[in-house]
Protein backbone atom coordinates (compact mmCIF):
# COMPACT_ATOMS: atom_id res chain seq x y z
CA UNK A 1 0.00 0.00 0.00
CA UNK A 2 2.82 2.59 0.85
CA UNK A 3 4.43 1.67 -2.75
CA UNK A 4 1.58 2.56 -4.27
CA UNK A 5 0.83 6.15 -2.45
CA UNK A 6 4.52 7.04 -2.78
CA UNK A 7 4.05 5.99 -6.63
CA UNK A 8 1.10 8.15 -7.13
CA UNK A 9 2.68 11.04 -5.61
CA UNK A 10 5.75 10.26 -7.72
CA UNK A 11 3.51 10.31 -10.67
CA UNK A 12 1.37 13.62 -9.96
CA UNK A 13 4.87 15.14 -9.30
CA UNK A 14 5.75 14.44 -12.94
CA UNK A 15 2.54 15.49 -14.68
CA UNK A 16 2.57 18.69 -12.55
CA UNK A 17 6.17 19.75 -14.02
CA UNK A 18 6.34 18.09 -17.35
CA UNK A 19 3.00 17.87 -19.08
CA UNK A 20 2.32 20.54 -21.57
CA UNK A 21 -0.58 22.33 -19.93
CA UNK A 22 -3.49 22.08 -22.30
CA UNK A 23 -5.42 24.93 -24.09
CA UNK A 24 -2.98 27.42 -23.77
CA UNK A 25 -0.75 28.66 -26.71
CA UNK A 26 2.65 29.66 -27.42
CA UNK A 27 3.14 33.65 -28.34
CA UNK A 28 5.69 34.59 -31.03
CA UNK A 29 4.79 38.43 -29.89
CA UNK A 30 3.62 40.40 -26.61
CA UNK A 31 2.94 43.40 -28.59
CA UNK A 32 -0.57 42.55 -29.90
CA UNK A 33 -1.78 42.09 -26.48
CA UNK A 34 -3.53 45.14 -24.27
CA UNK A 35 -6.13 44.59 -21.65
CA UNK A 36 -4.17 41.83 -20.27
CA UNK A 37 -1.38 41.36 -17.47
CA UNK A 38 2.19 40.23 -18.64
CA UNK A 39 3.64 38.21 -15.84
CA UNK A 40 7.20 37.16 -15.44
CA UNK A 41 7.85 34.36 -13.75
CA UNK A 42 11.53 34.23 -14.10
CA UNK A 43 13.79 34.70 -11.12
CA UNK A 44 15.01 37.92 -9.72
CA UNK A 45 18.41 37.64 -11.12
CA UNK A 46 17.51 37.12 -14.47
CA UNK A 47 19.69 39.57 -16.56
CA UNK A 48 16.81 41.33 -18.96
CA UNK A 49 13.75 43.13 -17.64
CA UNK A 50 10.32 42.94 -19.53
CA UNK A 51 8.85 46.45 -19.82
CA UNK A 52 5.87 46.72 -18.51
CA UNK A 53 5.34 42.60 -16.85
CA UNK A 54 4.88 42.48 -13.43
CA UNK A 55 7.62 40.34 -11.83
CA UNK A 56 6.87 37.56 -9.17
CA UNK A 57 9.07 34.27 -9.29
CA UNK A 58 7.52 30.88 -9.29
CA UNK A 59 8.86 30.51 -5.69
CA UNK A 60 6.18 33.57 -4.83
CA UNK A 61 3.58 33.13 -6.80
CA UNK A 62 1.40 31.32 -3.53
CA UNK A 63 2.24 34.08 -1.60
CA UNK A 64 1.99 37.06 -4.00
CA UNK A 65 -1.31 35.75 -6.42
CA UNK A 66 -3.28 38.62 -5.10
CA UNK A 67 -0.56 41.43 -6.27
CA UNK A 68 -1.76 40.31 -10.21
CA UNK A 69 -4.32 43.13 -10.67
CA UNK A 70 -5.84 41.19 -13.97
CA UNK A 71 -7.36 37.49 -14.12
CA UNK A 72 -6.39 37.66 -17.61
CA UNK A 73 -2.65 37.09 -17.79
CA UNK A 74 0.28 36.16 -20.34
CA UNK A 75 2.96 34.12 -18.67
CA UNK A 76 6.30 34.85 -19.30
CA UNK A 77 9.18 32.37 -18.67
CA UNK A 78 12.59 30.68 -18.80
CA UNK A 79 11.34 27.12 -20.02
CA UNK A 80 8.49 24.77 -20.63
CA UNK A 81 9.22 23.34 -16.90
CA UNK A 82 8.60 26.65 -14.91
CA UNK A 83 5.93 28.02 -17.83
CA UNK A 84 3.83 24.31 -16.67
CA UNK A 85 4.27 25.13 -13.08
CA UNK A 86 3.52 28.78 -13.07
CA UNK A 87 0.36 28.10 -15.44
CA UNK A 88 -1.01 25.45 -12.89
CA UNK A 89 -0.35 27.63 -9.92
CA UNK A 90 -2.31 30.57 -11.89
CA UNK A 91 -5.12 28.11 -12.47
CA UNK A 92 -5.40 26.84 -9.07
CA UNK A 93 -6.38 30.62 -8.20
CA UNK A 94 -8.91 31.52 -11.53
CA UNK A 95 -6.78 33.39 -13.89
CA UNK A 96 -7.62 33.29 -17.23
CA UNK A 97 -4.29 32.56 -19.25
CA UNK A 98 -3.89 34.16 -22.55
CA UNK A 99 -0.61 32.54 -23.61
CA UNK A 100 2.44 32.33 -23.00
CA UNK A 101 6.11 33.36 -23.85
CA UNK A 102 9.12 31.82 -23.46
CA UNK A 103 12.29 33.88 -22.84
CA UNK A 104 15.27 32.00 -22.74
CA UNK A 105 18.64 32.86 -23.08
CA UNK A 106 21.33 32.55 -26.18
CA UNK A 107 24.76 32.41 -23.70
CA UNK A 108 23.24 29.68 -21.12
CA UNK A 109 25.74 27.00 -21.96
CA UNK A 110 28.59 28.83 -23.17
CA UNK A 111 31.78 28.82 -20.95
CA UNK A 112 34.79 31.14 -21.32
CA UNK A 113 37.83 29.61 -21.66
CA UNK A 114 41.25 30.96 -20.72
CA UNK A 115 43.68 29.23 -22.20
CA UNK A 116 46.70 28.85 -19.79
CA UNK A 117 50.80 28.64 -20.72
Amino acid sequence: MTYIVIGVLVLYALYYRYVPVRGVKELTSLSSYEQVTLLDVRDYNEADEMNGALRVPIAYLKRYYQTIPNRQVIVIAKSNLAKNVAIRLLRRYHFSIEGYYIKGHEHVNELNMVKCH
